[in-house]
């Protein structure tokens, strides 16, 4: 039943904003097919080693000569660009960002303490601005525009 749910919120939603129907909607369905239809055994190696963030960077980086970016202190997610723009919007917006959830995860694994973990997203939920301005200048979206309109957004927490 939440799976027709699902289908019907998203038609639903196909409805009010026709811009759904584009040319990535046989990419999302295929998407949902995979995700919801196919039964698959998936191994998460963190159900076996603990998430310890010195040992992987250590590992990274001394084994395999792993690149960090430079306008973050941390190795995680700092991907293509993209991680500092949605999470410039989550912080912005709701108050937190992946990193925030990473961290908790990691205290409720009691591999860090909480004053640890604040004292870490303090840091890393800084905006990235160098590497906002190189996704932005990526995609041809002019920066100044798409922070005054991320700005804009209501939000749902006062920060």
């Amino acid at each position: 039943m939440d799976r027709l749910n699902i289908i019907r919120f998203f038609a639903t939603q196909a409805i009010k904003n026709p811009y759904f129907i584009n040319a990535s909607i046989f990419d999302n369905l295929l998407a949902y097919k995979y995700y919801f239809m196919e039964v698959l055994e998936i191994t998460n190696l963190f159900q076996y080693l603990p998430w310890d963030e010195h040992v992987v960077n250590e590992t990274l980086i001394k084994g395999y000569n792993w690149e960090l970016a430079p306008d973050t202190p941390t190795s995680w997610r700092i991907g293509d660009g993209t991680a500092s723009f949605y999470n410039y919007i989550y912080y912005t917006v709701a108050g937190f960002t992946e990193n925030d959830c990473l961290r908790s995860n990691q205290i409720n694994e009691g591999l860090m303490t909480r004053e640890e973990a604040l004292a870490l997203v303090k840091e890393e939920n800084k905006a990235r601005y160098e590497s906002l301005k190189w996704y932005c200048d990526t995609i041809g979206v002019d920066l100044e525009y798409a922070i005054k309109r991320i700005n804009s957004i209501p939000k749902l927490y006062p920060l």
